[in-house]
């Protein structure tokens, strides 16, 4: 009985951490009719692909009527992460291209020495979701931007705020993992 007991216990730990491990695998879902895959966090929504000049177009939406931003590939947190953060005031877009400078930091890339690599092609706010249409190359050249190479799943992680800026703190956060294909 005692082993029995023991037995089911360990499933039971097993079966946990199989739950888990599982947000974080990349999806195998076909592109939509527009070619974009898709990765979900909660209300986080990014739909992303490849275009034929070697970008990575996507658009990102979130329950949020202050900023909104996705990181790619951080190292440990927000960490090395390319951030695209933006928010868009009286429906006018604003957006930047910013790095993890830290573990819970950011800054703007031109402020680092950086450049600006993200190029808004759309940005809206509707019954509280803002959504962002934007494109960023796959390898811009600049030290502060990580490299995206076809083929390869790298973590993004998501984070939502109250207010129309850059700087003030999330009131949500979500994580997923993408494949760029």
């Amino acid at each position: 009985m005692k082993c029995l007991f023991i037995i089911m216990i360990a499933l039971l730990i097993l079966c946990c951490n199989t739950i888990r491990d599982e947000r974080f695998i990349a999806s195998d879902d076909p592109p939509d009719d527009e070619g974009f895959y898709l990765a979900q966090s909660g209300s986080f929504v990014l739909r992303y692909k490849v275009d034929d000049t070697q970008n990575l177009e996507c658009i990102f939406s979130a329950n949020s009527t202050g900023w909104i931003s996705v990181g790619f590939n951080p190292t440990n947190r927000m960490k090395d992460a390319n951030i695209i953060i933006g928010y868009v005031e009286e429906g006018i877009g604003f957006i930047r291209d910013d790095f993890g400078t830290g573990e819970v930091s950011h800054e703007a890339d031109t402020l680092l020495g950086g450049t600006n690599d993200v190029t808004l092609i759309a940005a809206s706010e509707q019954g509280g979701r803002t959504t962002f249409h934007f494109r960023i190359p796959l390898d811009s050249g600049d030290p502060y931007d990580r490299v995206l190479v076809p083929g390869s799943s790298y973590p993004v992680i998501f984070a939502r705020g109250n207010d129309n800026d850059f700087d003030s703190y999330h009131t949500g956060l979500g994580q997923a993992i993408i494949t760029i294909r």
